[in-house]
């Protein structure tokens, strides 16, 4: 769990100079603002939709009468990709987007998707500290005139969910999975399975009509579709895949807003992306407990040991980075390797039990999770 404080202010020296003197008070130079903000993920009560709800009610407590925020789940508004776009030519306020599904936009996103990389939750969080995340960073503000608040947790359980158990490498041949990025697909067929890119939004009607036999998300997505798929399996975090979300604002919006509005609105980012990624590892945990399958045979969700796990890990291989290598730009390269040094190496050195996440007491979001 990042402090928030020390996140409130990253965002907010990221974004504009902090204001060290205000003659007249803050809330007074306050604009009115109206927000519409993009995501491809269920409504409440999944973890990101509650941090957006949070997000509004801050907005609309604080800021002039009038002031609103529009939140826009399930891909309504935007898929992802074109939420970034619109993002950059400003004719989108702000979106919560997934780098795996802005890779098609700008592939050089997909670099945080290579699995076994960022595998304990201190190690996650540090993402935007390492070099490669802070280029990432700053290259949607330079290349995409997008302004980054930074990265937020998808989830430590992504997973795959089957209306059979999709586990062992016999299980997954010829199954067609859904996959939110380019470059997952490659782990995928690596399985000897089919890869199907597709938005969450239409997930229920591809699994209704036979299209899909198997999605790979998140646990909280997951139990949206728990019915269609009741057999989810993890095997720890990061090691089958990896994504993150990052948060940002359109830039051109951005610049047109004042100093005080810049600020108060980078501190209730900074408070909504806390408050989602103690959401989201909560309901991980939440979701573990009540649906946990004692075999592989039992629906629910199975959580595969090492051995079970080491011959996807293993039959991945450096399948995705060589993907990324040749669907990216030469100079990339560097870059791919170097995130794979860095985030290995904070792995070690961030194990587990290091972040105070891991020490959150979750009964506090017991009843808002439960919807």
């Amino acid at each position: 769990m990042r402090n928030s404080l020390s996140r409130a202010i990253a965002c907010v020296s990221a974004c504009c100079a902090v204001l060290l003197a205000a003659p007249v008070s803050q809330a007074e130079e306050l604009q009115r603002v109206t927000i519409r903000v993009s995501a491809d993920i269920p409504g409440p009560p999944f973890p990101t939709a509650l941090a957006m709800e949070r997000f509004k009610e801050l907005v609309e407590e604080a800021f002039p009468e009038g002031s609103e925020v529009r939140n826009f789940y399930a891909g309504s508004l935007y898929k992802d990709a074109d939420a970034m776009a619109a993002l950059s030519e400003g004719n989108l306020e702000m979106g919560w987007l997934l780098a795996g599904k802005t890779a098609s936009v700008d592939s050089w996103l997909g670099m945080v998707v290579q699995p076994g990389v960022l595998t304990t939750v201190a190690a996650v969080h540090e993402l935007e500290n390492l070099e490669t995340g802070k280029m990432l960073l700053e290259r949607l503000r330079e290349r995409h005139n997008i302004e980054p608040f930074g990265f937020s947790d998808l989830s430590f359980s992504l997973g795959i969910a089957g209306k059979n158990r999709l586990l062992a490498l016999d299980s997954m041949q010829g199954s067609k999975i859904r996959t939110f990025a380019p470059a997952i697909n490659p782990a995928v067929e690596s399985w000897g399975a089919n890869p199907v890119v597709m938005g969450f939004g239409d997930v229920p009607s591809a699994l209704e009509s036979g299209v899909l036999d198997g999605v790979v998300t998140s646990i909280g997505a997951w139990r949206s579709i728990s019915e269609q798929t009741p057999y989810f399996t993890i095997a720890g975090i990061g090691t089958i895949t990896f994504d993150s979300y990052w948060v940002g604002a359109s830039g051109d919006w951005w610049a047109g807003l004042n100093e005080p509005t810049r600020n108060k609105l980078a501190e209730f980012v900074a408070e909504a992306m806390q408050f989602h990624d103690e959401l989201s590892w909560c309901n991980d945990r939440f979701s573990i407990e009540a649906f946990a399958a004692k075999t592989l045979s039992d629906p629910g969700i199975y959580a595969a040991g090492a051995d079970e796990a080491r011959p996807l890990q293993e039959a991945i291989g450096t399948n995705v980075a060589e993907f990324l290598k040749k669907d990216l730009p030469d100079e990339a390269d560097t870059w791919i390797d170097r995130y794979l040094e860095e985030g290995r190496e904070a792995s070690k050195r961030l194990g587990p039990g290091t972040d105070p996440l891991e020490k959150l007491d979750c009964a506090q979001y017991r009843d808002m999770l439960k919807g």
